[in-house]
C-alpha cells in the first residue's frame, strides 16, 4: 500500500523547517479538524481533517465565509501527517510552503449525509458539521469537473449561516475555556453605587425595574432557570437564537400604561400567564455552545450577544452607550426611569458583588469636571463646548464643513477615545480648512478652559501644558478649536518614557501603494513569525501603520531598536521597494520604513482620526486579510464610510489596548532571522 504521507515527506527537508516529521501514520477514534493560516507567497487557508490516521488537507484561497451564496474554491493538497494538529511557526524561505503557519481554527468534525468516508469522496461530494470556536455549522466540500483537486467550499443554510463573514461570533474565543457553566451560577452584581462619570474604559446600560433571570438555550429547550410561569411565545423567541447552546443574563420585564417597565405588573403578568406583556433583555452572554465565556472581556461578550439575538418582539438585545453615563443618564431621567448601570468594559464576569458593575441613580451628582448632559444629536456638543462656524468649508472639492467634522468626531467617539486617553496630545489645526494654513499645537495657550485637562511636560527647560483628551466633551473641545487630525504620545501620563506601542510606519511618498502592501504583507508575516500579533491602520494618507502592543518596562529605544532590526530584515527581503533612508530625494520611489517615531515626545495619529487631505480620509484599523485586495485603498475610508464601517466590523484595533507583548522572545527570534536562520 502506497505511502499516504509519501508526498509530504518528499517535499520538505526537515533538516531545515521546523515542519514535524512524520510518525508511522497510525488510525485514531477522533475526527480533528484543524485550520492552519498560511502566508506563503499569496495568503490562504489550510483545512485539514483527520481519517484514518493522517490529516486530508486542502488550500483554501480566500477563506471561510458564512453566507451560503459565497462558493470559495478549494484544492486538494498533499495529505498531512497527525502531529501537524498541533503545528505552527515559520518556515524558512527557501522551503516548500516558506512563510508564517499559525492555527486559524481547530475541533472535531462530523460526516452528514453520507457518513462514509470512501463513499463521500467518490461521489465529490463532503458534508462536514464542524465544531470550532470559528466555525460551526454544517459545511460543504464538492468537487467540479476541472479537476481532481478542485472542489468548492460553502456554508450550508443552517442556525449559523448568515452575512459574510468568517467567524460564527466575531471575536477571539482562544481565552474562553471549553467547559459548561454550573447549574448554581451566580448573577454578577453591583459592587457600589456612585455619581454618574464618563470614561470611555467604561459602557453604561439602563437599569430595568423588572425580574432579573438567566435566559438558556439548550438544543430544542429554551427557558428561564427559576422562572417556571415564563409565557410560550417568550420560550419561543429565546429559542431562535443563533446557535445550538447559550446561556444569557437579562432582565424579564413588564410595561405599565405610561409604557415604563413595573415589577408589579410583571408579577401579575407572570401569575396571570400574560405573554403579550413580557419581554426579556439580555445584557451578557455567558456560554456559547460549549464555551464559557465568562473569562472574556465584557466588551467582546456584549459584540458576541448582538450577534445572536435575533429580531423579535419579545427578546431583545440591551444596548448601552460607551464612555459617557450622562448621556444615558439624561436620556432615561427624560423617560422616568430609575437609574444607570455602569461597567468597566475590560471585565471579566465574576460571581456577586464587584466594583466593576456600579449603580449611577437618577438625582446623583456629575463627578468633577464632567459634563452634566452629554449629546443625543450629530450636531449638538456638550453644555460647556460651545461650537462655533459650523458651516464653514474645510474641505472645498467635497463641501464638507466643520459641522460634519464635529459630526463625524462625536459618532465615532465611542471607540476612538480610547486611545487617545491619558496621553499627551499636539493639534494640527486648521482654521481656514485643508487648503488654509495650518500648524502645530502642543502647548495649551493662557486662556483655556479651567475644565479642560492639561500636564505640564517639560520642554527647553520650562514645563509646557499638554491637552490630554479623556472624553467626548474634552475631543470636541480640540476640534472646534479648528484640529482636524490629533497627534496623541505613544506613552501615558505617568509613564511617559515607556511606550505602549512599538510602530512601523511605511510612508510611501511618491511610491505606488501596491508596493506599501506588499511591504505590509511581509511585515505581518515576519511579526507572527518571530511570535508576535500585529494590528495594522491605515494612515489615513496614503501609507499603513503596523503596531505592536507592548508589555509595561520597555523604553522607547528598546521600541526603536526592535522596529529598527524589523524595518532592515524587510529592506533585506525587498530591496526593490523598501528603504530607511530618511531623505526623500534619495530614496529612488521606494517605500520608506520608518522607525523613528518611537522616540519620546514623537506623536502619530490614533485609529479613527481624520487627515487633512482631499477626501477627508480616515486613519482606519484593517484585518491583515484585507491587504488580499488589489482595490484597496486608503481613500475608501472616509468620514461617511468609517462609522458604518466601525458598526458592522467592530473595532479591529481593540487589542491594542489590552493584547501586551513581551518582546524578549520575539528578539531572540528575529536574531535568528538576521542571522539568516
Amino acid at each position: 500500500m502506497r505511502d499516504p504521507l509519501s508526498d509530504y515527506r518528499e517535499k520538505r527537508d526537515f533538516r531545515a523547517t521546523p515542519e514535524p516529521a512524520p510518525q508511522p501514520v497510525r488510525a485514531r477514534d477522533s475526527r480533528v479538524f484543524v485550520i492552519h493560516r498560511h502566508e506563503a507567497r499569496n495568503l490562504h487557508y489550510d483545512l485539514r481533517l483527520e481519517h484514518e490516521g493522517v490529516l486530508r488537507s486542502w488550500a483554501v484561497p480566500k477563506g471561510f465565509s458564512y453566507d451560503p451564496a459565497d462558493k470559495r474554491l478549494a484544492v486538494r493538497t498533499e495529505d498531512h501527517p497527525i502531529e501537524y494538529e498541533h503545528f505552527h511557526g515559520r518556515i524558512p524561505k527557501g522551503q516548500y510552503g516558506a512563510g508564517t503557519m499559525t492555527i486559524w481554527d481547530r475541533g472535531h468534525y462530523e460526516l452528514v449525509k453520507i457518513p462514509d468516508w470512501e463513499e463521500a469522496i467518490e461521489r465529490g461530494e463532503i458534508k462536514l458539521q464542524l465544531y470550532g470556536r470559528r466555525l460551526r455549522g454544517e459545511w460543504h466540500l464538492v468537487r467540479t469537473t476541472q479537476s481532481k483537486n478542485s472542489w468548492l467550499l460553502f456554508k450550508s443554510r443552517d442556525l449559523y449561516s448568515g452575512p459574510s463573514r468568517d467567524s460564527a461570533l466575531g471575536i477571539e474565543l482562544e481565552q474562553a475555556a471549553a467547559a459548561p457553566l454550573p447549574k448554581d451560577l451566580v448573577p454578577m452584581q453591583c459592587g457600589a453605587t456612585r455619581s454618574v462619570f464618563t470614561d470611555p474604559n467604561w459602557l453604561f446600560e439602563m437599569e430595568f425595574a423588572g425580574l432579573r433571570c438567566f435566559a438558556e438555550k439548550a438544543g430544542p429547550r429554551a427557558f428561564f432557570r427559576g422562572v417556571d410561569s415564563a409565557p410560550t411565545a417568550l420560550r419561543e423567541a429565546l429559542a431562535l437564537l443563533r446557535c445550538e447552546q447559550a446561556v444569557l443574563d437579562g432582565v424579564l420585564v413588564a410595561l405599565d400604561d405610561q409604557a415604563r417597565p413595573d415589577r408589579e405588573v410583571l408579577a401579575r403578568a407572570l401569575a396571570a400567564g400574560d405573554g403579550a406583556r413580557i419581554t426579556y433583555y439580555a445584557f451578557d452572554l455567558l456560554q456559547w455552545e460549549d464555551y464559557d465565556l465568562r473569562g472574556l472581556s465584557l466588551f467582546d461578550r456584549k459584540a458576541a450577544l448582538r450577534t445572536l439575538v435575533p429580531e423579535s418582539a419579545r427578546l431583545f438585545y440591551a444596548d448601552h452607550i460607551a464612555g459617557s453615563g450622562p448621556a444615558l443618564l439624561a436620556a432615561i431621567a427624560e423617560a422616568g426611569f430609575p437609574g444607570a448601570i455602569g461597567k468597566r468594559g475590560a471585565s471579566t464576569y465574576q460571581n456577586g458583588a464587584s466594583p466593576d458593575w456600579q449603580r449611577i441613580p437618577i438625582g446623583g451628582h456629575a463627578d468633577v469636571h464632567e459634563p452634566a448632559v452629554a449629546p443625543q444629536t450629530a450636531r449638538t456638543a456638550p453644555l460647556r463646548v460651545k461650537a462655533t462656524n459650523l458651516a464653514k468649508v474645510y474641505w472645498p472639492a467635497e463641501g464638507h464643513t466643520k459641522g460634519d467634522l464635529l459630526a463625524y468626531y462625536q459618532s465615532i467617539s465611542e471607540v476612538m477615545l480610547p486611545y487617545l486617553r491619558d496621553r499627551p496630545v499636539h493639534l494640527n489645526r486648521f482654521p481656514d480648512g485643508i487648503d488654509g494654513k495650518s500648524f502645530y499645537q502642543r502647548e495649551a495657550k493662557d486662556g483655556t478652559p479651567d475644565w479642560v485637562r492639561t500636564v505640564p511636560i517639560e520642554h527647553d527647560g520650562a514645563p509646557v501644558p499638554h491637552y490630554v483628551i479623556d472624553d467626548l466633551e474634552m475631543l470636541l473641545h480640540a476640534i472646534n478649536l479648528g484640529s482636524i487630525d490629533l497627534h496623541p504620545w505613544l506613552s501615558r501620563v505617568g509613564s511617559l518614557d515607556s511606550p505602549d506601542w512599538a510602530v512601523l510606519d511605511l510612508d510611501p511618498k511618491a511610491a505606488p501603494f501596491a508596493d506599501v502592501l506588499r511591504i505590509a504583507r511581509a511585515a505581518g508575516r515576519l511579526l507572527r513569525g518571530i511570535g508576535l500579533r500585529p494590528l495594522l491602520k491605515t494612515s489615513g494618507k496614503s501609507g499603513l501603520h503596523v503596531f505592536v502592543p507592548l508589555q509595561p518596562g520597555y523604553s522607547y529605544d528598546h521600541a526603536r531598536m526592535f522596529t529598527e532590526a524589523v524595518a532592515r530584515v524587510l529592506v533585506r527581503e525587498l530591496p526593490d521597494i523598501a528603504t530607511v533612508e530618511r531623505l526623500p530625494d534619495q530614496r529612488d520611489g521606494k517605500v520608506y520604513l520608518d522607525f523613528l517615531q518611537n522616540r519620546r515626545s514623537q506623536t502619530i495619529v490614533p485609529p479613527y482620526s481624520v487627515r487633512p487631505v482631499r477626501g477627508a480620509s480616515v486613519s482606519t484599523p484593517l484585518q491583515w486579510d484585507e491587504l488580499e485586495d488589489s482595490e484597496l485603498s486608503p481613500r475608501q475610508f472616509t468620514i461617511h464610510t468609517v462609522p458604518e464601517r466601525t458598526r458592522q466590523v467592530g473595532d479591529l484595533f481593540r487589542k491594542a489596548l489590552d493584547d501586551r507583548q513581551d518582546l524578549l522572545p520575539a528578539i531572540a527570534a528575529l536574531e535568528e532571522v538576521l542571522r539568516g536562520k
